[in-house]
């Protein structure tokens, strides 16, 4: 009898060990999880100036290339040569001084000779030559204009600028312009359009910081010698990494974005858009923190991180639209861009902070970041490697 009741004692006591054993399978992977994460986290968190650093780089981004791109054109050197001297050049002359001290876009200099001009114009003296020929008439011959095209911007914006005063002076129109212009958004100046590129650019540095060389100064510093003796998992690390370079890259990018709200006014800050936003900042950092630990899952050294950073910069904030339009790529950059989960984020912040578009529109952005991130993270797994 007492056999029996010895024997019933244990299978129950086997039973619960295996009921055990199975429910602690779970837990014992989210602590894990959690516990990394925590060290990580805190561990870029002891770095206060490497943080500061990461957050304040996109923000000092904008202001130094947002202001120096977001310039009225000023004070760019131009020739006038009359050479017909008549009435109609004469007011030509005159608009060209009208726009010198009130547009102040030009600074006119008025050389007789047509050849010193020009050999000016090639050493960088003057950035165009407009040339009043002789016999200057509205039916012709019309002013001629030589500009210095290395600067495409101040070559474009002159020429305009010259081309006005002509239709002005003689009622002749050199290009068909339509009458009516419609704009679909409020006027964005380039300091408010990069806005979304730089709150990408504070999640890529963060990342880098959080999902790059984080784990590489932790297998280092042997700190991935505590975890082989755990029975955490290699999911479960891959996993707390990943974790921990979100929230880094994500506060970030949060950080960045309420101060661009400060220093740009986004023309679209309802409580939609911004709760898309943050999901949006949040979901670019998973996916690109995901990338990076998975480009140095197996590397040892930070000097592979910093031979590897300028190319990567390169490949994945570049082609992400940014700083242009990607329609305007050639087809070679379309297909990195197409790839780029940095694309994506940029995109669905645009849409949501300056357009104005609703959340649905945002859902094909945030299912191919989660995508990414998702495939990133099982490559990881794959690649990483349980050894010292």
């Amino acid at each position: 009898m007492s056999g029996a009741v010895e024997t019933a004692g244990r299978a129950r006591e086997i039973g619960e060990r295996a009921t055990t054993g199975i429910s602690r399978g779970p837990r014992l992977a989210l602590l894990g999880i959690l516990a990394i994460c925590q060290r990580a986290y805190l561990t870029l968190w002891r770095q206060p100036v490497l943080i500061i650093s990461t957050m304040l780089f996109p923000v000092i981004y904008l202001a130094v290339l947002g202001n120096a791109l977001n310039r009225q054109l000023e004070n760019v050197p131009i020739a006038v040569v009359d050479e017909a001297g008549n009435s109609l050049a004469a007011e030509c002359r005159r608009a060209v001084l009208a726009l010198e001290s009130g547009r102040k876009l030009v600074v006119a200099a008025f050389p007789a000779d047509r050849e010193q001009a020009l050999a000016d114009l090639r050493t960088g003296r003057y950035r165009a030559v407009w040339v009043l020929p002789h016999g200057l008439s509205a039916a012709g011959p019309a002013p001629a204009f030589i500009g210095d095209n290395t600067d495409r911007f101040s070559y474009s914006t002159v020429e305009s600028a010259l081309s006005d005063i002509w239709t002005e002076a003689t009622g002749v129109r050199r290009f068909a312009t339509a009458e009516t212009r419609l704009e679909a958004y409020p006027y964005l100046d380039y300091l408010t359009y990069l806005g979304p590129a730089v709150v990408c650019l504070a999640i890529f540095m963060g990342s880098m910081v959080a999902g790059g060389l984080q784990v590489i100064e932790d297998r280092m510093y042997g700190y991935h010698e505590g975890y082989l003796v755990t029975p955490v998992s290699t999911g479960a690390i891959v996993t707390g990494h990943m974790l921990a370079g979100t929230l880094v890259a994500g506060l970030a990018g949060s950080f960045v974005l309420l101060a661009i709200m400060l220093f740009t006014p986004l023309p679209m800050t309802t409580p939609e858009a911004l709760g898309g936003g943050l999901v949006t900042v949040f979901l670019t950092a998973l996916a690109i923190t995901g990338l990076w630990f998975l480009l140095f899952s197996r590397a040892r050294k930070t000097s592979a991180l910093r031979g590897m950073f300028g190319i990567i910069n390169v490949l994945v904030f570049f082609p992400s639209g940014a700083l242009y339009p990607v329609e305007s790529y050639p087809k070679w950059l379309k297909v990195v861009s197409d790839v780029d989960p940095l694309t994506y984020g940029v995109s669905a912040l645009r849409d949501l902070l300056l357009r104005g578009a609703p959340l649905k529109s945002c859902y094909s952005e945030w299912l191919v970041l989660l995508t990414f991130s998702l495939v990133c993270g099982v490559l990881t797994q794959v690649l990483f490697r349980r050894e010292v």
